[in-house]
């Protein structure tokens, strides 16, 4: 560069036959680089036991081009890509059973509470929105656990169920936080725990995680049950439905799709293939209703909107999405709506795309700024529904189903957001929206109006990496953040 600098500010001198000299700076690398290769076809003629004779990059060429360094060459690279897949491969597997076995031994505490059911992440609402009751959100108690939590905790009985990053589910008292005893799993443990007939459920993973299991515990010997194995990934949230006198467990694979399992025995009643599915089905009248999407580096993938028949898996109706859908379909009273959006790869734009639930035929879209990748809340209020969802800029918005457009959008975020995978909850005691945000810190919203009734950050504002949404028990809110911080707060 600095010879290219002194050419063009020195014209003059070039046109009185004055010129740089940049021979020696060009053959200074040359000379190395032939040395070099010299040195290395010597070593490799060496190995080979081959007579060289010519010298410098001829030389080196001349010992590539023999048979049997082509052929040496050619091993050596199946063998270290082999190797580095075997590696890949082993290290995204999950934990060995005999390992879940042994630790579940060890951790193992009977309890004899009563547990009530929990089948799925509640996210509807029918009753009349109450007006704002609150004014302040207190922080009670605070406790740190190893890892953090990428969903939000189950409430049953007097505790509280998280799933941590630390490959444990805990079981925690309410009351004052304190860990009664864990499940272990070994992986990640991605889904908000559910809780059947005094057994407690989870999946695992991430979306590099194959073979992945969702695993059952006793909620009465603390001990490992069961667990039914998949081919792909299981995080997306397990669901537990019944009907017509049949009680399935519904788990959503990846690129491994859709299965029905006996939750009793953990073995499969039907499985379905028909795309990438992550987020959890939707069940309503002997339907399941489910979405897919996208999957990152797998850009020929189609979008799918589907409906299975409960107790077989039949296809009853089949429809293409013009963007993935990564969490539930939203169950209307005329319609199944997607919150859609693409989240592995570019994109400033999201979508509501409401279907007839009877054939699948789209019936309206309503547009957001982002893409949106958390679960929305369906609310119900006599002939009146609203649907609240949160976008990756880090907005809340509501839209009326029966006016077919956005009511209002509210920034919650900091302007540097490019994510936000926590979802919604409707207080209807005090009439508020629960939000916790991406960066910065917890939101309580009226949902008629999008007014932020209450903001919550620590006293030191650093707030941390955030994926999971709040607990709502009476008066009392729980979370659990990305790095572990475990909160217990007093709404007033």
């Amino acid at each position: 560069m600095d010879e290219f600098l002194w050419l063009s500010y020195k014209p003059m001198m070039i046109s009185h036959d004055v010129m740089p000299s940049i021979v020696p700076l060009v053959l200074i690398p040359l000379t190395t680089l032939t040395v070099a290769l010299t040195s290395v076809a010597g070593v490799i003629a060496g190995w080979f036991g081959i007579k060289l004779h010519t010298e410098g990059p001829k030389q080196f060429l001349e010992v590539l081009l023999k048979k049997r360094v082509l052929i040496s060459m050619l091993i050596v690279n199946l063998l270290t890509f082999g190797l580095y897949r075997s590696y890949v491969y082993i290290n995204n597997l999950p934990s060995f059973m005999r390992t879940i076995l042994k630790t579940s031994e060890q951790n193992a505490i009977a309890s004899n509470q009563l547990y009530s059911n929990e089948l799925f992440r509640k996210f509807q609402y029918e009753g009349s929105i109450s007006p704002v009751k609150a004014k302040t959100l207190t922080l009670e108690k605070e406790n740190t656990l190893p890892k953090g939590a990428f969903r939000s905790g189950a409430i049953s009985g007097d505790s509280i169920f998280y799933g941590s990053d630390d490959g444990n589910i805990y079981e925690i008292t309410k009351e004052n936080l304190a860990i009664k005893r864990k499940f272990f799993i070994g992986t990640e443990v991605t889904t908000r725990p559910i809780i059947y007939e005094h057994r407690i459920y989870a999946g695992e993973g991430t979306h590099l995680t194959h073979h992945a299991r969702v695993y059952a515990f006793s909620l009465t010997t603390g001990k490992f049950l069961n667990a039914f194995q998949t081919k792909g990934h299981t995080e997306g949230q397990p669901v537990i439905a019944n009907f017509n006198g049949k009680t399935l467990l519904f788990i959503t694979a990846g690129a491994d799709g859709l299965y029905a399992v006996d939750p009793i025995n953990m073995t499969e009643v039907w499985h379905q293939t028909n795309g990438h599915i992550d987020g959890s089905v939707s069940v309503e009248n002997g339907v399941v209703y489910a979405g897919t999407g996208v999957e990152k580096g797998t850009l020929q993938d189609r979008r799918y909107a589907i409906a299975y028949d409960f107790l077989t898996g039949e296809i009853r109706w089949k429809k293409e999405l013009p963007m993935s859908s990564w969490m539930h379909p939203i169950i209307t009273r005329n319609n199944i709506c997607f919150a859609l959006g693409e989240i592995y790869f570019p994109s400033s734009t999201g979508l509501l795309q409401c279907l007839n639930k009877t054939d699948g035929r789209p019936s309206f879209s309503i547009p957001s700024d982002g893409p949106i990748a958390s679960k929305p809340f369906y609310i119900k209020e006599h002939d009146q529904e609203y649907i609240f969802f949160a976008n990756q800029k880090d907005e809340v918005c509501s839209v009326d189903i029966n006016q077919r457009k956005e009511v209002w959008c509210t920034k919650v975020g900091l302007p540097d957001t490019a994510h936000s995978f926590s979802s919604l909850n409707y207080d209807s005691k005090h009439g508020l929206l629960w939000y916790p945000s991406a960066k910065n810190g917890i939101f309580a919203l009226d949902p008629l109006h999008g007014k932020i009734m209450i903001h919550w950050l620590p006293k030191d504002d650093k707030w941390g990496v955030n994926y999971s949404a709040v607990s709502i028990d009476g008066d009392n809110l729980l979370h659990l953040d990305g790095i572990g911080k475990l909160r217990k707060f007093k709404i007033n």
